[in-house]
């Protein structure tokens, strides 16, 4: 009962300190490295005084501190709909399911011990957490909100290197120390004064060389790129009682001109609208029936009425931009292939499909779109919906529509004016994939744009957290950011993660502001989540090896 009461407070207080050192939750930084110290150091305990205990024994403490961190950093999910059950579905839904999946290095480190002993299996354990990390970024139901790199991102001064490892490369440095504080931890009471000094040094060095080069780096920075005038619009339309519905989109779309028309002149390059900016109600009809939609056809962009007025808003400056997010759709020729996200209109016999897109409309009255690549699970993407695909009516509803959206494969860059501004088009969810949004940014864009919609998740730290995951993805590539929230934060963010110009929370705002257009690629940029893709690779020669090992220590 003893050894019960030590591992539990050991797994509650590795779940309290992730917890205060997440961002827009408590904050406190540092704390992330020693924050998983105390689960190893019951593990250690739990493992040297039950031998004979199955590797599985030990996970309830282990679930236990990643439910506490879930819960109290992503509590904000409860306000993402309007309906109690729907709140409670999406509390708990996504924080059990992270919480098994998260489980999974950590068992895999307690069977590895089996194998390899006690001390190789710690070493293989960051190996396997950052391999889950890469792959919970590429698979259907991907919450990559709580990677452990993000806990860096209120202060990117800490990590100017992101632009040579990424994100990723943060979780190292988060395993690293952890693992050295646990060493000088159970060198405490040991013979010899040595044994505690060595790994303690090796701890700080750990901290605070990394720390110290990244100082060194974002005090020596140079911002490079030809400048370039972006105006941000913020309009403030509460996505539960006016955005879908309550005020006409036409309307809508006057008064976010309006907001912009001011800041205008003969520089401004764009003009950014925030996520579904554009959501005009279309119809189409033949002799067998009729379709309406809330949005754009993408099958006849010429015939819409927010691509007719946006061309008019800009006949005065011809070498200004707008690019607004927007609900769109394709309709699909009778009999062709289709998608399996694509929806069936019995009456018509035809397929259609729908998309979160963003619209680019130059001052020359040419157009492009963009569909998202990276849909939020249970929202926008029916998980395994080849399998699941007649369930897709339970998605929630954010947005006006439900069930899954179409995404694009290519990661495209979308050319402003004279092609000197190659706007990334990074939609809400996008912006943390770090891999997603460098390969844009291979494909030539020199800025990256953001387009959200945070109000959904109220007066929380969820909208904190979502805009100081973009200072990463500055730092990462090194190309400015402009953000533009239906509701706020909207702001600019520089080369070296600096946020300029932050509007409040909920009120409707424009800004204008200066960016860089930057060319050159960082070394995360060319070679993408390479620390994810290694851990793979570490992750199969661990198995095998403690495969081996275990096998030969039977024989023993």
């Amino acid at each position: 009962m003893r050894n019960r009461s030590f591992y539990l407070r050991c797994a509650l207080l590795t779940g309290v300190l992730l917890a205060l050192a997440w961002p827009a939750i408590g904050g406190f930084t540092p704390l992330i490295f020693i924050a998983w110290a105390p689960l190893l150091w019951a593990e250690e305990r739990y493992a040297r005084s039950t031998k004979a205990e199955r590797p599985r024994n030990f996970m309830p403490y282990v679930m236990l501190a990643l439910l506490v961190w879930n819960l109290a950093t992503t509590w904000w999910l409860f306000n993402v709909s309007e309906h109690l059950a729907t709140r409670l579905f999406t509390l708990i839904g996504p924080n059990v399911g992270n919480v098994l999946v998260m489980s999974v290095p950590w068992l895999l480190f307690r069977i590895t011990r089996r194998g390899l002993g006690g001390t190789a299996a710690r070493w293989a354990l960051p190996v396997y957490w950052i391999a889950f990390e890469r792959f919970h970024m590429h698979w259907d139901l991907s919450w990559p909100w709580l990677t452990l790199g993000n806990a860096f991102a209120g202060h990117t001064q800490w990590v100017q290197w992101y632009e040579v490892t990424g994100h990723l490369g943060g979780s190292i440095w988060v395993w690293a120390a952890n693992l050295l504080v646990l060493r000088t931890a159970l060198a405490v009471g040991a013979p010899s004064g040595r044994r505690i000094t060595r790994p303690a040094l090796a701890a700080a060095a750990v901290i605070a060389l990394p720390l110290a080069g990244s100082w060194v780096r974002y005090a020596t920075f140079t911002e490079q790129g030809r400048a370039a005038q972006v105006v941000l619009v913020q309009p403030n339309f509460d996505p539960y009682k006016e955005k879908f519905g309550a005020i006409d989109p036409m309307e809508q779309l006057e008064r976010m001109l309006a907001q912009a028309a001011p800041l205008m002149d003969s520089a401004t390059a764009l003009v950014v609208m925030p996520e579904t900016a554009l959501q005009e109600p279309a119809t189409l009809a033949d002799e067998q029936g009729r379709l309406a939609f809330h949005g754009l056809w993408e099958n006849d962009m010429g015939g819409s009425r927010s691509l007719a007025r946006i061309r008019t808003f800009l006949a005065p400056w011809p070498k200004a931009a707008v690019l607004a997010g927007m609900s769109s759709a394709r309709l699909f020729p009778a009999g062709a292939q289709v998608p399996v996200s694509a929806r069936m209109v019995k009456q018509l016999g035809r397929a259609f499909e729908l998309y979160n897109a963003a619209l680019l409309v130059r001052g020359d009255g040419s157009f492009g779109f963009y569909n998202k690549s990276k849909l939020v699970p249970g929202v926008e993407l029916m998980p395994f919906e080849q399998v699941l695909g007649p369930l897709g009516g339970i998605a929630l509803d954010l947005g006006g529509t439900t069930g899954s959206l179409g995404t694009q494969q290519e990661r495209s860059v979308m050319w402003c004016g004279t092609n000197q501004l190659g706007a990334a088009p990074t939609i809400c969810y996008e912006s943390i994939y770090g891999d997603h949004v460098a390969a844009h940014v291979r494909n030539g864009a020199n800025l990256i744009v953001i387009m959200t919609n945070d109000g959904w998740w109220s007066d929380s730290p969820g909208y904190k957290q979502h805009l100081l995951y973009g200072k990463l993805r500055a730092v990462e590539t090194r190309r400015d950011v402009a953000r533009s929230a239906n509701t706020g934060i909207s702001c600019f963010i520089d080369q070296r993660g600096d946020i300029h110009q932050a509007t409040a929370w909920w009120v409707p705002a424009a800004i204008k502001g200066l960016v860089r257009t930057r060319g050159d690629l960082t070394f995360y940029v060319r070679h993408g989540d390479y620390i994810g893709k290694g851990a793979y690779a570490g992750t199969l020669l661990l198995l095998l090896a403690a495969g081996v090992g275990a096998v030969v220590r039977r024989r023993r």
